[in-house]
């Protein structure tokens, strides 16, 4: 279990921005019918909020940087069909979730691996930038619902939202 930290006013509880995989060709250094080749440092910008920028695309995953702000979280939420890969590239990565025992501090190096329909929050509970590299699967089936936000999920368990493919 993660050690406490002192909560503090955050700026939102909002997801970063509305997804945008148009310009993804454009990031990166080499594009091949096999291979997309992008650069981390090369890509990393930060804007008021933070960031959500698409690095590749295939048809079953794909990779984004996500960097956070100081203070800054997302609300606690699922991707029902899709599981997500978080690595730390720089500052540390609070995340929570809602399972007893879901919350740990990442640091650079570390990585967390979600599976699909499983709530989590990812927070950046410190003063520095924090940095995240994102694999995300797409699903092999269209889900019905898009992203779940925890506020809006009723009684449903992560195990309940798997099985019934929600």
């Amino acid at each position: 279990m993660a050690e406490a930290t002192e909560v503090r006013e955050y700026r939102d509880d909002l997801q970063l921005s509305p997804y945008d995989h148009s310009d993804v060709a454009t990031r990166q250094k080499l594009t091949t019918p096999s291979w997309q080749v992008v650069s981390i440092p090369d890509n990393v910008r930060v804007k008021d909020k933070g960031s959500y920028i698409a690095a590749t695309q295939n048809k079953r995953a794909h990779v984004a940087l996500n960097v956070y702000t100081p203070r800054r979280r997302d609300e606690m939420h699922c991707h029902p069909g899709s599981e997500h890969i978080f690595m730390v590239w720089e500052g540390h990565l609070t995340i929570r979730g809602i399972n007893e025992g879901e919350e740990i501090i990442l640091s650079p190096g570390e990585l967390v691996h979600i599976k699909a329909g499983h709530y989590y929050q990812l927070c950046n509970d410190t003063d520095d930038y924090l940095v995240l590299y994102q694999v995300a699967t797409e699903p092999v089936k269209p889900s019905p619902v898009g992203r779940r936000s925890f506020r809006r999920a009723g009684d449903i368990l992560p195990e309940h939202v798997n099985s019934r493919g929600l």
